[in-house]
């Protein structure tokens, strides 16, 4: 009995790293997972670990499989909690993989959840999911209203984890506004929670980022390239694919603008990991800098393979909300106001 105690306590505690961004390998959480069988609560949180590490890397099949899995394991052990905290990281996989209509799809069925357990959080990051369908549509203005509401619920719960990420998704809507004053404000909020007492390996590169972004764009490129290489380091030694791809990405183009020798072979670092992790608009943006680069120096030679990712990346399918996802999202933003108008009837 007491090996299994110490095994679900050391489940539970990897599981909580998993979602403050630091999972443990892939190898390792299948062995948890084989070790867990016959067991539904420990077989339920070993695949919730697992899901994240494919996640991590990435691997966005395997982490929806193993999410799926986690959800169905946690309502046979009577966890519907923390089954709907799977199903709203389900959703959040389908819509990091380029569909987000699947994700409205899970998220329209944890709402409901939501509202049945009185979790307010998962309506909190609902609406953070949401708000990214509506950057995809191109509709930023939308996206911050989304993740305004989302911040409201998380100061109102007073849980710092949830503040911290909803400021970092409202300083994502507010550089893409180019309201860069706003959004350096939000990231020193985000950096304020991140450390109270939030430990978020993934969430301390964003911040800096972040940073590294914003001063790009108001033409501060030396500061801009210190924090981006700081980005990278810290996503490199956490093992995040998405934050050092990102980073390197930005990183190239600063580098570009200064006209640093070193601008090659970060554009070539980061279009290898944007074509091994499939992330289409980050190779187009890539291989452009590559071709602004090449055409500088007179070599064509060098320029001419690059633009077949230019036509690649073109072949996306624009996505469009259709009549009923529109009325799928007003039915989650009214069930969730009044679920937390409820709350605040109870807590009176």
């Amino acid at each position: 009995m007491s090996a299994k105690l110490d095994f679900a306590d050391m489940l539970e505690a990897a599981r909580g790293q998993s979602e403050l961004g630091s999972p443990p390998e892939v190898a390792i959480a299948q062995q948890w997972v084989a070790a867990a069988q016959g067991d539904a609560l420990l077989s339920a949180i070993a695949l919730d670990i697992l899901a994240h590490a494919h996640q991590h890397m990435s691997d966005h099949s395997a982490a929806q499989a193993a999410f799926r899995a986690a959800v169905a394991a946690f309502l046979d052990a009577g966890k519907s909690s923390k089954a709907l905290n799977s199903l709203v990281l389900l959703g959040t996989s389908f819509l990091i993989d380029g569909r987000p209509m699947l994700a409205l799809e899970q998220w329209s069925k944890a709402l409901v959840s939501a509202r049945d357990l009185g979790e307010l959080r998962q309506c909190s990051k609902i609406y953070m999911g949401i708000s990214q369908v509506y950057i995809g549509l191109g509709h930023d203005e939308t996206a911050l209203h989304y993740n305004e509401m989302a911040l409201k619920i998380a100061n109102n719960l007073g849980d710092t984890l949830l503040q911290c990420e909803t400021q970092l998704f409202v300083a994502s809507d507010y550089f893409r506004l180019q309201r860069y004053t706003e959004a350096l404000a939000a990231i020193d909020n985000a950096e304020h929670w991140l450390g109270v007492p939030v430990i978020n390996k993934v969430w301390s590169a964003e911040v800096i980022y972040y940073r590294g972004m914003i001063h790009a764009a108001q033409g501060l490129l030396e500061q801009a390239k210190i924090e981006l290489e700081t980005a990278y380091a810290l996503s490199s030694q956490n093992e995040n694919l998405w934050g050092s791809v990102h980073a390197l990405s930005v990183l190239g183009e600063v580098l570009l603008q200064l006209q640093d020798q070193g601008c090659e072979s970060v554009f070539r670092q980061a279009l290898a990991l944007c074509i091994q992790v499939s992330m289409p608009a980050l190779t187009k943006r890539c291989a452009n800098g590559l071709i602004q680069l090449y055409l500088q120096q007179n070599r064509p030679e060098m320029a001419l393979p690059l633009y077949a990712y230019l036509f690649e990346s073109h072949q996306e399918v624009t996505q469009h909300l259709s009549p009923r996802h529109r009325q799928r999202i007003t039915q989650l933003e009214t069930r969730s106001r009044i679920l937390q108008l409820q709350r605040s009837v109870t807590e009176k």
